[in-house]
């Protein structure tokens, strides 16, 4: 009897305790973020939280209904838990996995696809003019576009798992700055490129859009295209851009 009482009354301790794990275990979280680019063989899409805090960082989401989305949405997802899986056959990065979604949506109010449409022209633009090789380092510099920092981010992400170069931040005047580059005699970065988005206000009217992208290696050696366009649509959608004339030095 006094056994009994006492497992009984052991129980009734820890229950509380019991209950609150599962609560915890159990509460819903919801990610707002804009979708930058989707993996369909990966069934995975690149985020950029919205309202990014210190510290944050886009993620790729594993994502079975990807094709319920599209680049440039604003995903509103609520989920329980969730575990992050090490690089996958398709994608060379960690991927969140929700342990169980509740929901997901989107905000038409908040489409823009600007992003996607940079980081398309910076990838064509590194498929295209391969002699630069494999870079040990590498920078993407976007300070010269309207794009927020959560999606600059979503960017230089989507660039390291192409590369497997982790990106820094800067401009060619800063690295200098910084003494990544040597002059001897023309300023050159021997370990790395640098590449640029550069929107052209001065040239940019109404709903179109003109822009430059670049990779830089010296002062000898840099591919730019220039004049790139894109034009945004009654329903805010960038259009895919136009390619403008090559410059290379």
């Amino acid at each position: 009897m006094k056994r009994f009482l006492l497992f009984t009354l052991t129980a009734l301790l820890l229950l509380p305790l019991f209950c609150s794990c599962v609560m915890m275990g159990s509460e819903e979280e919801t990610l707002t973020a804009r979708v930058i680019r989707i993996y369909p063989d990966a069934n995975a899409v690149l985020l950029a939280p919205m309202g990014m805090s210190e510290g944050q960082q886009p993620l790729f989401l594993y994502w079975e209904w990807h094709e319920r989305l599209t680049e440039g949405d604003c995903m509103i997802l609520t989920y329980r838990g969730g575990t992050v899986e090490e690089k996958t056959a398709f994608l060379d990065a960690p991927i969140f996995r929700p342990k169980k979604t509740v929901s997901m949506t989107t905000d038409d109010k908040r489409f823009d696809n600007l992003a996607s449409v940079y980081l398309q022209t910076l990838i064509d633009h590194v498929t295209e003019h391969a002699g630069f090789g494999s870079p040990k380092m590498l920078s993407v510099d976007l300070s010269q576009t309207s794009l927020p920092e959560n999606e600059r981010a979503a960017l230089r992400l989507a660039i390291e798992e192409i590369t497997g170069a982790v990106p820094l931040t800067l401009s060619v005047t800063e690295l200098e700055e910084a003494g990544y580059l040597t002059r001897d005699p023309i300023l050159t970065w021997e370990d790395g490129y640098v590449l640029s988005v550069i929107e052209a206000d001065e040239k940019s009217y109404g709903s179109k859009k003109f822009f430059r992208v670049g990779r830089w290696k010296s002062g000898l050696f840099a591919t730019s295209w220039i004049d790139n366009s894109t034009e945004q649509d009654e329903n805010g959608v960038w259009s895919p851009y136009v390619k403008g004339r090559l410059r290379q030095s």
